[in-house]
């Protein structure tokens, strides 16, 4: 089974990881509090998914605990390496975060770095990395910045070319 770490994936990118799971994904979602599981959310697919007995893994993290919330991750791995590493993360833990993680990604492990202010920093790790700025947010924003993530999900497994992607959520 193919193994996504989604960093930042309980708020905006909830889409995207729930997705993901929807794929046959195993999904680890780090964050301080429990997301609420997928039968609460947003339908009958992600039912689904939960009653074939897939969905997101929580893991217990602080992103001002960097080693920390890479060791919560590695136990919840079993030996097995990150595929896939999507990253939406503050820019003041950012390279801490990601650089506590690169250890756990599969050699050549595609990254998706998620941004909402430009200038865009440079990828943290050697990793193939495919970036998202996210513009303005509307009502449909939650929607949109799936949309565009997993946009950036495709051409990350696909091994295109690292690239930067604009997305206007107006």
């Amino acid at each position: 089974m193919r193994t996504a770490l989604v960093l930042g994936g309980t708020g905006m990118l909830a889409g995207c990881a729930q997705r993901l799971v929807e794929r046959g994904w195993q999904v680890l979602l780090p964050s301080r509090t429990q997301p609420l599981m997928a039968d609460s959310g947003p339908g009958r697919a992600a039912r689904a998914s939960i009653s074939r007995g897939h969905r997101p893994t929580w893991v217990r993290a602080d992103w001002a605990k960097p080693a920390e919330l890479a060791s919560e991750v590695e136990y919840e791995l079993a030996g097995r390496p990150v595929n896939l590493l999507v990253a939406w993360v503050h820019d003041s833990y950012r390279e801490g975060v990601l650089r506590a993680v690169e250890r756990l990604l599969a050699e050549n492990a595609p990254v998706v770095e998620v941004h909402t202010h430009a200038p865009v920093p440079d990828p943290v790790l050697s990793h193939p990395t495919q970036q998202v700025l996210l513009g303005h947010f509307a009502h449909d924003a939650a929607k949109r910045t799936s949309r565009a993530v997993l946009d950036a999900v495709e051409r990350a497994l696909e091994g295109r070319a690292p690239s930067l992607h604009y997305e206007d959520a107006r």
